[in-house]
């Protein structure tokens, strides 16, 4: 081998190795507070935009939701819920369990039924659902707990400039590898896993409402993600019995609080 030759490969060994050390640091797990976030932030972006370039969304989920009695003392009860939602004015909410809640969103009017004690409630509401997720919370402190999610950017519903923490490590969640995250930020803790690999779409979120009495916890896990469903414009039509009594909103909210927490 000539001495030109060996320089050639001496300077393709070295830029090589550094190709690899290039990789190897950036599929590293992060050591810092800083990186740790960085990653949390970047994995939270991928499923942001998974989600908000989708038309239409339906999911199931499995619930598990505190309830904060007048005495302080907390209970936990369970729901199963399916979520269907059709960009950029529609959203039916349907959850069984101890309370049997099912809400209608039609870009004008929010109907909420309560199927355990046939009574309803309406509301009009603004013209999309970002906005109509913001007027629940501040007008009825009704926030859904997995609404962030279904808001145009759920990355900027969940991240803010006061948000901390970020990637925790990989975790196992229904037999799939998944990042876990989790995040502080004022008045609430957050956690988040998503899959390693394939669709960036949660398969759990657990919240917790640090600025509430009882600091009561919602914890969900996802089932059957579907970004491309089949939905027609009666799944937004409320469906009321007859016998159902209506009643003021705001006297609901007051009644179900605890449960949509």
């Amino acid at each position: 081998m000539t001495a030109t030759q060996w320089r050639s490969l001496s300077r393709f060994a070295a830029a090589a190795v550094a190709a690899l050390g290039a990789v190897a640091c950036g599929s590293r797990a992060p050591s810092t507070d800083a990186e740790r976030l960085a990653r949390g932030r970047e994995l939270v972006h991928q499923m942001s935009t998974r989600l908000a370039s989708a038309d239409a969304v339906t999911v199931t989920t499995s619930e598990a939701r505190d309830v904060v009695h007048g005495a302080g003392r907390k209970e936990s009860l369970s729901f199963t819920g399916v979520y269907t939602v059709r960009r950029p004015d529609r959203f039916n909410v349907k959850t069984t369990g101890p309370r049997g809640i099912e809400s209608w969103y039609n870009g004008k009017t929010l109907t909420l039924a309560s199927h355990a004690d046939k009574v309803f409630a309406q509301a009009p509401m603004p013209d999309s659902i970002d906005r109509a997720l913001d007027a629940l919370a501040e007008r009825f402190d009704m926030a859904l707990p997995m609404g962030d999610l279904f808001y145009s950017s759920p990355e900027k519903a969940l991240l803010s400039d006061t948000t901390a923490g970020g990637y925790i490590g990989t975790e196992t969640v229904a037999g799939t590898a998944c990042s876990h995250l989790a995040f502080q930020d004022t008045g609430v803790d957050w956690e988040l896993w998503l899959p390693v690999k394939g669709e960036p779409l949660p398969k759990r979120l657990k919240i917790t409402q640090k600025s509430r009495t009882g600091k009561p916890v919602a914890d969900l896990t996802f089932t059957a993600w579907d970004l491309a469903p089949q939905i027609t414009d009666a799944s937004f039509v409320p469906k009321l019995p007859a016998e159902y009594e209506g009643i003021a909103i705001l006297q609901r909210a007051a009644a179900i609080r605890n449960v949509k927490k």
